[in-house]
């Protein structure tokens, strides 16, 4: 499982026997959703599951006066909408397709059938569900505790897949998804003014490339030393 703060992943079905993960996956009925679809919303009750086959989610709260805090982006293959297997019967977040999304739905009286009779996938939940929680806590310390030029350097290294450790001569060029600006200060906790420029000043200082559809990490290790002062 991705341990990221900004980007979740968890395959609950990885430890089944093919045999075992095909007769999982016929109890799930899979569509092809389109970007800005919404799975839930809060104080909807959570009745199923959902299983992201391709595309990324990302599940986010909105302030009294409509400002948005993104929770979490999910990356393939994972749950979300698991809380409503733990008894809380209304969800408390809203979950947005950011692309093109395969997405299976599983109702929640079946998932617990799946979790009774494999107990792996049981256990695989519990880790989910601890890893996001501790997700959560790392991204509340960001926001209270960290500038926005450490937060922008945190948020493109964990979305690169590297993490905030200490810089490495071995370090190498990176790239990860193209976000708008204003995600990005979603993601962070931050208005999009800040965010861009902030990405400014990495990109006049050669730390970072803007290309079509990417963002180019030129020198991770600076981007490391932003994140940890």
């Amino acid at each position: 499982m991705n341990a990221s703060p900004y980007l979740i992943t968890g395959d609950i079905f990885r430890d089944l026997a093919a045999h075992e993960r095909a007769e999982v996956e016929r109890q799930i009925a899979y569509n092809l959703y389109a970007p800005g679809h919404g799975f839930h919303t809060p104080n909807e009750v959570g009745e199923q599951i959902f299983v992201l086959r391709s595309g990324r989610v990302r599940i986010y709260k909105l302030s009294p006066e409509g400002r948005a805090l993104t929770l979490m982006l999910l990356e393939p293959v994972t749950i979300f909408g698991e809380m409503a297997l733990v008894g809380q019967a209304l969800h408390d977040t809203f979950a947005e397709a950011l692309n093109e999304c395969v997405i299976g739905v599983i109702g929640r009286d079946t998932l617990r059938r799946i979790l009774e009779r494999y107990p792996p996938v049981a256990l695989a939940c519990m880790e989910l569900m601890g890893q996001r929680l501790r997700a959560m806590e790392h991204k509340l310390a960001d926001i209270a505790f960290k500038s926005v030029p450490q937060r922008i350097a945190s948020l493109l290294l964990n979305l690169a897949g590297v993490g905030t450790s200490n810089p490495s001569p071995h370090d190498e060029p990176l790239s990860v998804v193209r976000y708008t600006h204003q995600q990005i200060a979603d993601m962070i906790g931050s208005y999009r003014e800040t965010v861009t420029k902030a990405l400014g000043e990495l990109r006049e200082a050669g730390i970072i490339r803007v290309e079509d559809e990417a963002l180019a990490l030129v020198d991770v290790a600076a981007l490391r030393r932003i994140a940890m002062r």
